[in-house]
């Protein structure tokens, strides 16, 4: 049976223990458009695992559930988790609501009262709540949540990934956070029925199509630039790729694009609109796009299928069994090439980092345009903390061939400060072997 220790509710979200039952609202009664508004504002803030809790306690009979059984739902290890999790998500809604915190913060979604079979304390969601999830589509798009608790073990089937996935498209989010992932940014002026996303690669941005769910689907979400249609043939060549169902896509918020006649009195700016079955597809794409290799880790650089047939050339098929399977396992990170960089480098390139994790393992001349030996040279590796692999992999930075570093137009002064990338950071170390690779650099991807 859980446990009451009420101190720490009240100190800390990182429980391990239950608050409480309170059948009494503990705040004030709060409408269901001002949850709308919250939840709409801390969206992009809301992790995957409390969006699940969120959707699992509503679909919950009676919207009600213990502690444990909300953790078990998530697959949260223990219900302190399901706790910490909740309460973090619950202050921000709060703040956003624009009311105090309460004692105990998951009062802010839920009242507590006793379950007659089990005598643990259950979180019973306010009704106003669930309708504002059912306003937002996020309840609707996670059906089949079966629950059947009995002797207060918790046996509720597992959460669908996405409504979106079970019908083989990607959902608005996934597209989303696979953009951003991608180095994508979104201006201010992004309008209110289509996303504006913007690449330091591209000339023109994107556009993602808006829904009142982020998690909904729709056919072909993606808008790019009417210039892309004579690319069509080679992006629709993407396993998983698809277009939508007319020509064109229009919508007098693709700031940018070209307009033309679709029936109307006026012309209307439209794009080409394009859907997507998995994550690697996408990725795919953007990497057609931006002329950039996959990212490893990356759905479509972890897939030895796709590296076999996209990503080494006829050059690379003529080497021997065991250097073309060293090639793959660089490529999908599963070698000793990183390690060989961490060897060399004891810690990140530039800065004094040494922890593992943090630290990036980057080609210099890329994948894409390296040949195989290339591929495997150490000379032709960098490795970096994330934020000075990033910038360099987009070519905002590069290094001359003393290995003081060199600081692109595009990257302007203050954001520069803000990533803590200065005039005066150079490689700690260099070797004559390293400047053919980085003048490569500087002359191909540099955006001086």
């Amino acid at each position: 049976m859980e446990l009451e220790n009420k101190d720490q509710w009240r100190l800390t979200p990182a429980l391990e223990s239950k608050p409480p039952a309170a059948p009494v609202r503990e705040i004030r009664l709060v409408a269901v458009e001002e949850y709308v508004q919250a939840l709409r504002s801390l969206a992009p803030e809301i992790t995957e695992k409390q969006r699940s809790m969120l959707i699992g306690h509503a679909n919950a009979p009676d919207h009600a559930l213990t502690m444990s059984e909300l953790a078990a739902l998530v697959g949260f290890p223990s219900y302190s988790a399901a706790n910490l999790q909740y309460g973090l998500l619950a202050g921000k809604l709060a703040d956003a609501l624009g009311i105090s915190q309460p004692e105990f913060l998951v009062y802010v979604i839920a009242s507590f009262d006793e379950d007659p079979d089990t005598s643990h304390s259950r979180a019973r969601m306010y009704p106003e709540l669930v309708a504002a999830l059912h306003r937002l589509g996020w309840v609707e798009t996670e059906r089949g949540i079966r629950s059947a608790v009995t002797d207060g073990v918790n046996t509720h089937a597992s959460l669908p990934t996405s409504h979106a996935e079970a019908d083989g498209l990607l959902t608005i989010e996934q597209i989303l956070s696979t953009l951003q992932r991608q180095g994508f940014i979104r201006p201010t002026q992004s309008g209110l029925k289509v996303v504006r996303l913007e690449h330091p690669l591209l000339s023109t941005p994107l556009f993602v199509k808006q829904s009142a769910s982020i998690h909904a689907r729709a056919q072909a979400p993606l808008v790019l630039h009417p210039d892309y249609e004579q690319k069509l043939p080679d992006l629709l060549a993407i396993a998983g790729v698809e277009r939508g169902s007319a020509r064109y896509y229009h919508n007098s918020n693709l700031r940018g694009f070209p307009k033309r006649r679709n029936g109307g009195a006026s012309d209307i700016a439209y794009g080409v609109d394009l859907g997507f079955r998995q994550v690697a597809a996408l990725e795919e794409l953007l990497a057609h796009l931006l002329g950039v290799e996959p990212r490893p880790g990356s759905a479509v650089a972890s897939d030895p299928d796709y590296v076999l047939q996209s990503d080494i050339d006829l050059q690379d098929l003529a080497l021997t069994d065991t250097e073309r399977e060293a090639l793959i396992k660089v490529r999908i990170g599963q070698s000793g090439y990183r390690d060989e960089l961490l060897g060399y480098w004891g810690g990140c390139a530039v800065t004094d980092c040494c922890v593992p994790t943090l630290l990036r393992a980057s080609h210099i001349k890329p994948w894409r345009a390296a040949s195989g030996a290339e591929r495997l040279d150490k000379f032709n590796g960098l490795l970096l903390t994330p934020n000075l692999d990033l910038a360099f992999d987009q070519g905002l930075i590069s290094f001359d061939d003393h290995g003081q570093i060199l600081l692109g137009e595009d990257l302007d002064p203050d954001s520069a400060r803000a990533l803590n990338i200065t005039p005066d950071l150079r490689l700690r170390q260099i070797d004559p072997r390293h400047r053919g690779y980085l003048a490569w650099h500087r002359d191909n991807l540099f955006r001086k």
